[in-house]
């Protein structure tokens, strides 16, 4: 089958980016992708401050050759002469100007939405803050994990005596605000395009880890207790060990699934039998006392994780292999969605993620379908261009704003 999608970029909002580290630039990273114009206004020495953040690859930190991807590079020092009339350039020319400062230092700077909505009324602006505008905290410093621990996101672990973070842990406020801030973007961009004229967008890290948390908070605001474990489902939503030392989750929880699940390991037939579906599910808490977890261990036990992927897989059951993120990004399924993408950097070829979203016009997938669809969908990075070298499309960009040097 010959599908032909048009993978060219429609013209996408063009955005002046003037954050830094990592939620900015991540909202930035996941418009590029959409197929917005980005400008990273960055310091003519650190660049956006991810430039210079391990890991490494060929001297350049990974950070930025995962996140700056198709974005242009104009590098100003903030104390230059320039700065102003540059500033105002790119605010008429920006649909959607990305900050990350303190209020106090972005008036400072003349990147507060008050000065930058009088350059151009039709601006979106969008702030990214630590903690908030309002409130006992807002003025605190805002690194990633600090943010997390206000928010309570972090499950200590005892080490060598002292708490100490999970070692696989990974910030969530500093992802997930950027994510949500592309969200408010586009829904802002919406409202302006309706005539709603300019619009400021505010997210708090604090409040996008916090936001992470909806099943925690929202039960315990409710009900006064704590969400569930997911280890305390019960029998048929757990985790197993196979014979080779891996893990499989099983999620057979209504009957047709059970029934199929018990024939596939071979449990006896009154454990076939056991299950109230009144509710259209039984995750097994009730037999737990009768040893069901432990029956199902032994079962599982007596061949590999791979093995009884074949098997469950011709049953038709839910469950998973767990596999940890080295074997996710190199799997097949991966490959076939197009997760990794490529390019070529100092003459080497560096891998990075794509974005988990892509646009396709309903008129390319006419006649192709679902086939189409996925096609498109694995191909979403391939025009996306490499990350930008600090400063290098300054003569460009100056050229686009009308100014003829800085």
């Amino acid at each position: 089958m010959n599908i032909h999608v048009n993978r060219s970029r429609a013209r996408g909002p063009r955005v002046a980016d003037f954050s830094t580290h990592l939620p900015g630039p991540v909202a930035s990273h996941q418009m590029v992708q959409l197929g917005a114009d980005v400008i990273k206004i960055e310091h003519p020495k650190w660049g956006d401050g991810n430039r210079d953040v391990a890991p490494y690859f060929d001297g350049e930190g990974l950070h930025h050759l995962a996140l700056n991807p198709g974005t242009r590079s104009l590098a100003l020092d903030s104390k230059s002469p320039q700065w102003p009339r540059v500033v105002e350039a790119l605010a008429r020319w920006a649909d959607v100007v990305i900050v990350g400062n303190r209020p106090s230092t972005a008036q400072r700077l003349g990147l507060d939405f008050t000065s930058l909505l009088r350059h151009n009324p039709q601006l979106v602006y969008c702030l990214i803050s630590g903690y908030g505008i309002a409130g006992e905290w807002a003025a605190y410093p805002a690194h990633g994990l600090n943010v997390d621990a206000l928010a309570g996101t972090i499950a200590l672990e005892n080490s060598g005596g002292r708490p100490d973070t999970p070692e696989q842990y990974r910030t969530v406020g500093t992802t997930m605000a950027g994510v949500e801030a592309a969200l408010g973007v586009y829904a802002a961009l919406y409202r302006r395009d309706q005539g709603g004229g300019g619009q400021v967008v505010h997210v708090s890290i604090w409040e996008a880890a916090l936001s992470w948390m909806w099943r925690d908070t929202s039960t315990f605001a409710n009900t006064g207790n704590s969400w569930p474990a997911y280890r305390s489902f019960g029998s048929r939503y757990a985790i197993y060990g196979a014979s080779d030392g891996k893990a499989l989750l099983v999620c057979p929880t209504e009957k047709h699934f059970w029934e199929r699940f018990c024939d596939a390991l071979g449990l006896p037939a009154d454990v076939r039998a056991r299950g109230n579906w009144s509710g259209g599910s039984d995750m097994g808490g009730d037999y737990v006392a009768l040893g069901e977890r432990e029956l199902i261990q032994a079962q599982f036990a007596k061949r590999t994780r791979d093995q009884w992927v074949e098997v469950l897989a011709r049953v038709d059951i839910p469950f998973a292999p767990v596999l940890d993120w080295r074997e996710a990004m190199a799997s097949k399924h991966a490959e076939a969605n197009g997760v990794m993408t490529g390019y070529e950097y100092k003459g080497k070829q560096v891998r990075v993620p794509t974005s988990p979203v892509s646009v396709t016009s309903g008129a390319a997938l006419v006649g192709s379908g679902y086939d189409g669809l996925a096609e498109a969908h694995r191909g979403k990075a391939e025009s996306i261009r490499r990350a930008p070298a600090l400063g290098e499309h300054n003569a460009e960009i100056l050229k686009e704003l009308g100014i003829d040097t800085i």
